[in-house]
């Protein structure tokens, strides 16, 4: 009997020894994703389609000098040119400063960047998994969820947020799917509602494993949806797309 004992005992030591952590589930994101393997990529290019009120808008990206996307340091230059309905614009975000170059050559406040902030945010969501864990490290508290939590018609593992000076507020939730350790989506409880970003319909590029399609919802109610129709690493990129044209 006392064998038992010490035996289940063992078990018990090596359970807790082995469980996972938080920051353990999105270690393994990054390393199944292979999203560590963006702090060696030097360009990006991307076209998508963005559906919102039955209204679309062609995207295209590009992207120089990337990088991880997080340092501080980054000279990192940014262009984004949308078409909609005939209308055609184009931004450049270089040197720590913002201006359109498409229809007409315009200075712009980077104060005023929140939006094509917002639509890069959800045009690479997984592109933020490392920064969310650079960023927060000291400042964060992940909690991995008991149990399987069903997020985007998958088993996932269920993450919380919390910020260690108010460790009862939970600032959101992330969800990795319990079988590929892939990032699925995220919830954040807000005082209009619950906001939710689901992905699914994965691709890989350069071994790079990125979601096709992201939708943005309110209570489960889609808000609008991007659609990645390419998405290229380390192609040549002129620097011209980043100039000033007067």
């Amino acid at each position: 009997m006392k064998k038992i004992l010490v035996l289940l005992s063992l078990v018990f030591v090596c359970t807790n020894l082995t469980a996972q952590t938080g920051k353990d589930i999105i270690q393994s994101c990054i390393t199944s994703m292979r999203l560590d393997k963006l702090d060696s990529v030097m360009t990006v290019s991307a076209k998508a389609y963005l559906y919102q009120q039955s209204q679309k808008t062609t995207i295209r990206y590009f992207n120089k000098d990337y990088g991880d996307g997080t340092s501080e340091n980054s000279d990192s230059k940014i262009r984004i040119e949308l078409s909609s309905m005939g209308k055609e614009d184009a931004f450049v975000i270089a040197d720590d400063e913002f201006f359109r170059v498409v229809p007409n050559y315009e200075e712009l406040d980077p104060a005023n960047m929140g939006q094509l902030q917002q639509l890069m945010g959800w045009m690479f969501p997984t592109f933020s998994i490392i920064s969310i864990v650079k960023d927060t490290v000291d400042a964060a508290i992940f909690t991995l969820q008991e149990g399987t939590t069903k997020f985007n018609d998958k088993n996932c593992k269920k993450i919380s947020i919390a910020s260690k000076e108010k460790p009862e507020e939970i600032i959101q939730y992330i969800f990795f799917d319990e079988s590929t350790n892939w990032f699925q989506g995220v919830e954040i409880p807000t005082e209009q509602g619950i906001i939710g970003l689901t992905c699914s319909s994965f691709k890989k590029a350069k071994g790079h494993v990125y979601p096709t399609t992201i939708k943005l919802l309110n209570d489960g109610k889609k808000l609008l949806e991007v659609e990645i129709d390419k998405l290229e690493f380390d192609i040549s990129l002129e620097d011209s797309l980043f100039e000033r044209k007067k």
